[in-house]
């Protein structure tokens, strides 16, 4: 087929297995990992392998950006589809197969004059299990026509058409026609529910790179959507922010105990930062143990923040991503040389005023992450509706990949606690339970219960769409302060209300840039985490929530978006790109940022900002 260029980070959202690729008119679908064969560049993540259970990770091998290389050997592969193209010239359709492709050369009409390329049509077939499919076009023209013997046809002279004398730009102005047998049928009712099943067509049981050979028995009824519909791709993505030590908090462990005992451990904690003498005897401790250097180094700062009276008492959960990632940036880490994970605690700024004093009292700690590596992993993918693992169609199908395709970006980031005990007394107010049980009913019979709640665990609490719709707000004001797009900063909540099996209640969240490119590197984000700077952030954030173009009718707002998942919550105010927010622009609401008088709702910032507004007044009347 040729070569086709694409960014790296692209290959696994929104380009990955399983996703159509629009390009220069041609659309094409990514293939699944069996087929890279040997290809890609190892990506490490001890702590996501662990989770996922896959013993590595591959990014797609990269060209120089100025350079066509040899696709058999940097390129990961992308099929053709859908198959059935049209000429917009003289209308005609054609199945296009493998055997016609041409190294570097798109599709063209074999009927008009001047090569005119073939462009896909608009229309396909996917299906609950997340097979897809071309639209059996012969049958879908001549369904209509009584006589058996058009029934049969099996002619290749179908044809595209407007139908003439009908305006309005409907379905029912396209049709299929076939000029053999003079049967048609126009395309209206093709993406109801059993315009398939009318056809006498069932599901084909295959991805569109594979064979006859290699399909699946399914008995779902297929559904006809538009190749660019929402529904056609849900991937499931994992992602790590990668921390020095896999397990930092779990150094009691049996693995743990045994290198403490180890007499080279015991030197290691005797030699100085930097000494010539630390490498040397990691590598061996590493070797000897059969753990990684990092760990080795991780468990050595530790022991040595213990001996000074200054290890985390925050306890992780091993295996739990969220868990360690949330005592690691609780940890302050003295002279780190890690050049994956760099933080520092700074204060929020002077406390110069009551509103200072009332946002210092909520926000509890800032980290400044000045670098950070995470990783994503393309685990698989769903059609229709983000279903479950039943439903999961994994990036190598049915072959048994002992690898994922994942990708590394680095940057940095500020990360922002919230006061505990303040955020608890607030979460037990009555209209707060309220409005948020609302949310929760919705979100249990939403078609996106089943990926939401890898978020939000089993039940929706207070503080996740309270810290879910503060991050949407910082990083919109964080956008403008910065220089950075919007599109470049990601958001990471951690909101863990439950103390079950012994683990840490959460309730913070990190700001991030991680982009593919050099503009996650600038500094402009944690120059914007220094105080003073923070705090007038945060209150400028607070201020822009207290008024949407679209207010009164978004402040007072009960239900937005796909069913009903957002309360006070628009394009206006806090929706961010759907790059930047992990749970798909679902479950915000700003009322809960700043109070809504008009149902009797105290935000959880209301009285940092009544006391802003009365300062303002205050130096108005000084006036």
């Amino acid at each position: 087929m040729g070569q086709r260029k694409i960014r790296q980070s692209q290959t696994i959202v929104p380009f990955g297995v399983g996703a159509i690729f629009d390009f220069q008119g041609e659309s094409l679908v990514g293939c699944d990992t069996f087929r890279w064969g040997a290809k890609g560049e190892t990506v490490v993540s001890e702590r996501l392998a662990r989770v996922l259970g896959v013993t590595e990770f591959r990014s797609a091998p990269v060209s120089e950006s100025n350079r066509w290389g040899n696709a058999a050997t940097w390129g990961v592969p992308y099929s053709r589809f859908p198959s059935w193209l049209f000429c917009q010239n003289c209308r005609r359709m054609t199945r296009w197969r493998r055997s016609l492709e041409q190294e570097g050369k798109v599709p063209t009409c074999s009927s008009c004059p001047g090569k005119r390329q073939l462009v896909p049509m608009r229309w396909i077939q996917i299906c609950p299990h997340g097979h897809m499919d071309d639209i059996e076009w012969r049958r879908w023209a001549h369904s209509r026509n009584p006589s058996h013997e058009a029934r049969q046809c099996q002619s290749d002279q179908l044809f595209f058409e407007t139908v003439k004398g009908k305006g309005g730009g409907g379905l029912d102005t396209l049709q299929v026609h076939c000029k053999a047998c003079g049967s048609r049928r126009d395309l209206m009712g093709i993406t109801s529910k059993g315009s398939m099943k009318s056809i006498g067509v069932s599901c084909s049981g295959r991805q569109p790179w594979q064979g006859w050979k290699d399909r699946q028995d399914c008995l779902e009824i297929p559904l006809a959507v538009q190749r660019g519909a929402s529904n056609v791709y849900f991937p499931l993505v994992h992602s790590s922010i990668e921390i020095p030590n896999t397990s930092r908090t779990d150094t009691n462990d049996e693995k743990a105990l045994e290198i403490k005992n180890d007499a080279w451990f015991r030197a290691l904690l005797t030699l100085e930062d930097g000494a010539p003498q630390v490498d040397m005897t990691v590598d061996i401790l590493a070797q000897t143990c059969g753990v990684s250097k990092d760990y080795i180094k991780g468990l050595a700062r530790d022991e040595r923040q213990r001996a000074q009276g200054r290890a985390t008492t925050v306890e992780a959960t091993p295996g739990d991503l969220l868990s360690e990632e949330w005592a690691a940036f609780l940890t302050e880490m003295q002279n780190s040389d890690d050049r994956n994970f760099r933080t520092r605690h700074v204060d929020l700024g002077k406390v110069a005023s009551d509103a200072d004093a009332q946002l210092d009292d909520r926000i509890d700690k800032v980290v400044l992450a000045d670098r950070l590596r995470e990783v994503r992993a393309l685990e698989g993918f769903h059609r229709v509706t983000p279903g479950g693992k039943n439903t999961l169609v994994k990036a190598g199908l049915h072959h048994n990949m002992k690898w994922l395709p994942a990708i590394e970006v680095r940057g940095e980031g500020i990360f922002l606690s919230l006061d505990e005990g303040r955020l608890a007394v607030w979460e037990q107010k009555e209209a707060v339970r309220k409005r948020v049980a609302e949310l929760d009913k919705r979100l249990e019979r939403s078609f996106m219960v089943q990926r939401l709640r890898e978020r939000t665990g089993p039940i929706l609490e207070p503080r996740y769409v309270l810290l879910h719709t503060f991050a949407h707000l910082l990083i919109r004001r964080l956008a403008f302060e910065s220089g950075y797009a919007a599109t470049s900063l990601r958001e990471r909540i951690y909101a863990r209300s439950s103390d079950e099996a012994g683990a840490v209640k959460q309730a913070g969240v990190l700001i991030y840039t991680a982009a593919g490119d050099a503009e996650g590197t600038l500094g402009g984000l944690v120059r914007q985490g220094e105080p003073p700077a923070l705090q007038s952030t945060i209150l400028e954030t607070l201020q822009d929530a207290m008024w949407c173009s679209s207010d009164p009718l978004c402040s007072e707002n009960l239900a937005s978006t796909f069913d009903s998942l957002n309360l006070a919550a628009c394009h206006a105010c806090t929706l961010v790109a759907e790059t930047s927010c992990e749970s798909g622009n679902y479950l915000l609401d700003r009322a809960l940022v700043i109070g809504n008088e008009h149902e009797q709702l105290e935000g959880f910032f209301q009285p940092v900002l009544k006391a802003a507004m009365d300062a303002a007044g205050e130096g108005v009347r000084g006036l």
